[in-house]
């Protein structure tokens, strides 16, 4: 393995005064290289080092589930509880397993998009604010166990069960059976972000240029929230390489991938998912911090990527340290092609609401709001510099959105016809299950105590507001995007 490659590489991405990285290489249960850049925090000058902590986001997914499964080791809780079994406050018509919320098949509407229509700032979001927001929803936004979604709210609602059946806090019980045992002194569930951490990174967003703040400030954790450092890791993916300490058992049922109702096996597993490349793991992106967690058993190879900026791609750059160190070719990209523009311009998905506006170029496609494409020989539009990753394709009367993440597989379009020119109606809306209004009023649209946003139309009979589309339907308000699929607001008054 070349080691030194890597750490060159690594040095290369960052300046000293610029938000940091730590990257490490793991064998054995043992860090066999650590390579940092950076600052820790750019007002001070603190460089980042191999034991500054950072928020993994949703990389703490796979130790929320690793939770939950010694719960069911120890007999207290199945996989296949109703999560009503252990949250009674919660409103669902319909039963959603512990399981289904591990493997996010559970249709449940995600959190972070429910949080800015009711307005409760991220800031005072904690466990039971995060309970109270969703334990009124009755509705699944499809019948659980037939898709998958990818939905925080399932994690966080783990969270709260762990806490019921074992006595304490996810943060106190994960510290007791996870990271006592297996000697991962730096890592902690931060279920209190108001509270001051020793070696822990400021958060910035950088993707845009020069960095701003942008830390953690939800204390609700389940779904994210686990802080730890690079040299932290190191046991943990020993444990990932052969079950070490924690019980190979529980190893092999954290890799157990989810199936869906109709036999349809799915890339993710318990708060992981696995590749093409035969590795397995899990990234994390969350305000101003970064990271992914990559395991290649074969190799018996483990990487860690952490970082509290936003400008570095962690599960791209995992390709290429991991090509690197092992002196891989990189993956053959398809060589520039001639393919002709739709001939449709407007494109709707009936399931998510969400909507594409193509405008052929000399290059290749342009997408409203979403980048540009250029055409390839595999017959695909691969995008460009923010939409790096992501590809378009046609197939037969639909349109395909896909991406290079392993877990998520395409959105299908459909033509539709051009946007109207005319805003909905005036009129005045409620949600039951999320106890606010919505107004629809001069061609605007304002929902809870701080989201509005101007109304646009948009294909297949929607208009969008930010980052959610709105329709009506028999009289009935209904609003998707980011998790949500048509949710019901209902009139209250003209």
């Amino acid at each position: 393995m070349d080691l030194e490659r890597v750490k060159t590489e690594v040095s290369s991405l960052v300046g000293a005064g610029s938000p940091g990285i730590a990257v490490a290489v793991y064998k054995d249960g043992a860090a066999i290289m650590t390579a940092v850049g950076g600052a820790a925090c750019v007002e001070f000058g603190v460089p980042v080092d191999e034991r500054t902590r950072f928020d993994i986001a949703s990389a703490s997914k796979q130790f929320t589930a690793a939770c939950v499964l010694l719960l069911e080791r120890d007999g207290k809780l199945a996989l296949d509880d109703d999560v009503r079994t252990h949250i009674p406050e919660l409103s669902l018509d319909t039963p959603v397993t512990l399981r289904q919320c591990l493997h996010h098949t559970g249709g449940l509407p995600e959190w972070y998009a429910l949080q800015p229509l009711t307005g409760i700032p991220l800031a005072e979001m904690t466990e039971q604010r995060l309970l109270d927001m969703v334990k009124d929803v009755r509705r699944t936004t499809f019948p659980p166990g037939t898709d998958f979604s990818y939905s925080n709210t399932g994690y966080v609602l783990a969270a709260i069960v762990v806490g019921r059946v074992s006595g304490t806090s996810l943060a106190a019980f994960a510290r007791e059976r996870i990271f006592t045992p297996l000697g991962m002194d730096d890592a902690l569930f931060r279920d209190d972000a108001s509270l001051p951490l020793d070696r822990l990174a400021y958060g910035y967003a950088t993707a845009r240029g020069e960095p701003r703040r942008a830390d953690t400030e939800e204390s609700a954790v389940g779904d994210g929230g686990l802080v730890t450092s690079v040299s932290g890791l190191a046991p943990w993916f020993g444990f990932l390489a052969d079950g070490r300490v924690l019980g190979a058992d529980l190893r092999a049922r954290l890799l157990e991938r989810g199936v869906l109702a109709d036999g349809t096996a799915l890339p993710y597993a318990l708060g992981i998912y696995h590749g093409a490349d035969g590795g397995f793991g899990h990234a994390g992106g969350m305000h101003g911090y970064l990271s992914n967690l990559w395991f290649l058993p074969e190799e018996g190879v483990g990487i860690a990527i952490l970082s509290n900026q936003t400008a570095i791609n962690p599960v791209r750059l995992t390709g290429r340290l991991l090509g690197l160190l092992l002196d891989r070719e990189p993956p053959a990209v398809p060589g520039p092609g001639t393919l002709a523009p739709p001939a449709e311009p407007y494109w709707h998905d009936p399931v998510t609401e969400a909507t594409l506006t193509l405008t052929g170029t000399e290059s290749g496609l342009e997408v409203k709001g979403g980048g540009t494409f250029t055409a390839r020989r595999d017959g695909r539009w691969h995008g460009t510099g923010d939409a790096e990753g992501s590809w378009l394709e046609v197939d037969g009367g639909r349109l395909l959105s896909g991406s290079d993440h392993p877990a998520r597989g395409p959105v299908v379009f459909y033509p539709a016809g051009a946007p109207g020119q005319a805003p909905p109606p005036d009129g005045v809306f409620r949600s039951a299950e999320l106890g606010v209004e919505a107004s629809l009023r001069d061609g605007a649209v304002r929902v809870g105590r701080t989201l509005a946003e101007p109304l646009t139309p948009a294909p297949g009979g929607v208009w969008e507001a930010g980052p959610f589309t709105l329709r009506l339907h028999e009289g009935e308000l209904l609003l998707s995007g980011g998790g949500l699929r048509r949710m019901r607001f209902l009139p209250v008054r003209d």
